[in-house]
């Protein structure tokens, strides 16, 4: 799958004063009316079990600019002890969770259903809050390695 580009984002949750987030492209619209998506996370990440308990997760599409941030909440080591939201310009949203300032697009979602589907949950989010940041270009992820689209 790593010769699938994909948008990058940082999907994130909140609830009673406790963050969690992480790099995700397994994003993807699902309906326009009413406004849905989906992501895709694995079963023993922190942000699953924080989504399932607050019913609630925001998208954000990462820009070029903010590939570090990317990275920073792609890890899955020993470095993440502590906040990771110490890094990156956050807004707590109207559902309640982290709304990343300056990306692309935020999208604020209810969580509507979650499908286990072997290590990961697909999770049907549907849109009650969205944000558009002044830069619209993209962080793409393919072949193990960040890009950004000429134009």
């Amino acid at each position: 799958m790593r010769r699938l580009a994909a948008g990058v984002t940082i999907v994130t949750t909140g609830l009673d004063g406790q963050r969690a987030g992480l790099t995700a492209t397994s994003v993807s619209s699902l309906t326009a009316e009413p406004p849905r998506l989906l992501v895709c996370i694995h079963r023993d990440a922190d942000t699953h079990t924080l989504i399932l308990r607050s019913r609630a997760f925001a998208v954000n599409v990462l820009v070029p600019a903010q590939r570090a941030l990317a990275v920073h909440f792609g890890r899955r080591d020993a470095t993440q002890r502590g906040d990771k939201f110490a890094r990156g310009a956050w807004v707590r949203g109207s559902t309640g969770v982290p709304v990343l300032s300056g990306a692309a697009a935020s999208f604020e979602c209810g969580l509507v259903q979650a499908v286990e589907a072997g290590t990961h949950s697909i999770f049907i989010g549907e849109v009650e809050a969205t944000h558009f940041g002044e830069q619209s270009q993209a962080l793409i992820y393919h072949d193990r390695t960040y890009h950004r689209l000429p134009g």
